[in-house]
């Protein structure tokens, strides 16, 4: 995998690369190439300590700044316990830049999964319109590269296909490759299906074809269940945001004015922190169920 640094990449790697690669294993390696992050693990790992030590630096320095000189000038004395606290935060921080930086690689790969699948279908359709037209399966992967409407699929096209014109693997060898550091398990499935109908004599165009029709079956199918989905969460919204609200503004009023104990405090509880909250939690799980379908 080519190395593409940054001026501040390579002075991290500068400085703590031997650390680094004395903390890499595969396992990030192979998160790193899922998510086609162009850096070796050591080199990353050299980048995530750097970082975090920068940060760490960075916000100690702010916060003893700002509560051993700033408050005392302005004549604000903290208790133990607060000054504990602020101490720690530096630490705090430390651990969050850190646990951010590591954990990058892997959700950027789940998010080239999502797309790898919401284009796949249509993909193989394509593929399928070149083999049947006799286009080999070298040439097919370098026409999908520069179609750029399939999203990531292109991606993963370019990458078997540098393989092979670059870097000189055979076809197979090069799909092989590419089902490793895939994050996609459906087009995992594809080249695997794909490899072995070479080997095994079989009829490319036929595959092709069939796993088209398939691919499609399942988009249709989810899409339906997505749509069931998104109604039966609309009658919720209906319910808890706008009906039950409504319900419980009406009766807790008139409660407290039935038992002459008024206290406006819960509904302002209600109004500025649950309905809103009630509003974002449903934004987020249609968000989640629709970049996710």
């Amino acid at each position: 995998m080519p190395m593409t640094l940054t001026k501040y990449q390579r002075m991290s790697y500068k400085w703590l690369g031997r650390f680094g690669e004395r903390r890499a294993n595969q396992h990030l390696q192979d998160a790193l190439q899922s998510a086609h992050m162009e850096i070796r693990a050591g080199a990353y790992l050299s980048y995530v300590f750097l970082s975090t030590i920068i940060g760490f630096l960075c916000s100690l320095i702010v916060i003893v700044t700002f509560v051993f000189i700033l408050l005392p000038l302005m004549g604000v004395v903290l208790d133990n316990g607060l000054v504990i606290f602020f101490l720690f935060m530096p630490g705090f921080i430390g651990v969050i830049i850190y646990a951010a930086l590591l954990s990058a690689p892997k959700s950027r790969a789940k998010k080239r999964k999502k797309k790898i699948d919401v284009n796949l279908a249509y993909a193989i359709n394509f593929i399928s319109a070149m083999a049947s037209a006799g286009v080999t399966p070298t040439e097919i992967f370098k026409s999908l590269s520069k179609q750029d409407i399939y999203g990531e699929v292109k991606e993963e096209s370019a990458w078997i296909y540098r393989d092979v014109g670059l870097l000189g693997f055979d076809i197979l060898s090069a799909i092989k490759k590419n089902i490793a550091r895939t994050p996609s398990h459906r087009f995992k499935e594809f080249l695997q299906g794909m490899v072995v109908t070479v080997t095994s004599g079989g009829s490319l165009k036929t595959y092709f074809m069939h796993k088209a029709d398939q691919y499609l079956w399942e988009n249709r199918n989810q899409q339906k269940q997505l749509l069931e989905t998104l109604g039966i969460m609309a009658e919720s919204y209906v319910t808890a945001a706008v009906a039950g609200v409504l319900l419980l503004l009406i009766v807790i009023p008139l409660m407290m004015i039935i038992s002459g104990d008024w206290n406006a405090m819960f509904l302002y509880i209600l109004i500025l922190i649950i309905v809103p909250l009630i509003h974002i939690g449903f934004a987020v799980v249609i968000r989640g169920m629709c970049l996710g379908a």
